[in-house]
């Protein structure tokens, strides 16, 4: 593994092989969502990456990484598990033991540092943006929150959708209650729309698995 590649490859997204492994359904993640920023490489001895479709952080031992693949993958001489509560361990692989073949490169890399995005984004921290869904090729928008931009970094968002409760008055219908929502998003999953009118909120939008993901 060329170390001195990797340390100039902060703020990349990768794919990992083998895939992390979800340790609750004991299967691996599914390619569409195996996606991860490289943060930090400090001392050029651990690589710290962070899931760019949940709050998983893991930290992989440079001494297990065979290989940087590029354009967009990193080779692991062991399992990465995603365990409950945003928990990750790491096993290394016995000697003999093969991974898979880094080879087969995945579509959509998306290893670009949107510095533009972040720009824009920046002045708006701790507000209230619009965040619109869409889904499938054809890029259709079929709903739309609110949600505060809580944190805005040069690779990620933090979105944070506050918990709520809708009551329907007049009626015997039980009110439904919506969980508090709180996630992180990398930026070059994000397609910023201009509003011609002033003063209108920042429109976000948004693949919807980017915010309901399937493991």
């Amino acid at each position: 593994m060329k170390k001195t590649a990797l340390s100039e490859s902060l703020g990349s997204v990768f794919r990992l092989r083998p895939n992390p492994i979800v340790t609750k359904t004991k299967k691996p993640i599914k390619e569409s969502v195996n996606s991860w920023t490289l943060l930090a490489f400090p001392d050029q001895n651990t690589l710290v990456l962070q899931h760019n479709h949940s709050d998983y952080r893991i930290e992989v031992p440079a001494i297990h990484v065979r290989g940087h693949e590029p354009p967009d993958m990193i080779v692991i001489r062991g399992q990465v598990f995603l365990n409950d509560g945003q928990k990750f361990s790491f096993e290394p692989f016995t000697e003999g033991m093969s991974v898979n073949d880094p080879a087969k490169l995945v579509e959509d890399p998306t290893n670009r540092e949107s510095t533009k995005l972040y720009a824009i984004l920046k002045p708006h921290e701790g507000k209230l943006v619009s965040v619109r869904f869409h889904k499938g090729e054809d890029g259709t928008v079929y709903s739309s929150i609110e949600a505060i931009l809580q944190e805005v970094t040069p690779h990620f968002v933090k979105l944070h959708k506050e918990a709520m409760t809708i009551t329907f008055e007049g009626t015997q219908l039980p009110s439904i209650k919506i969980p508090e929502v709180k996630k992180t998003i990398h930026l070059s999953f994000i397609l910023y729309e201009e509003d011609d009118e002033k003063d209108s909120r920042p429109r976000l939008v948004i693949n919807h698995y980017h915010w309901e993901p399937e493991l």
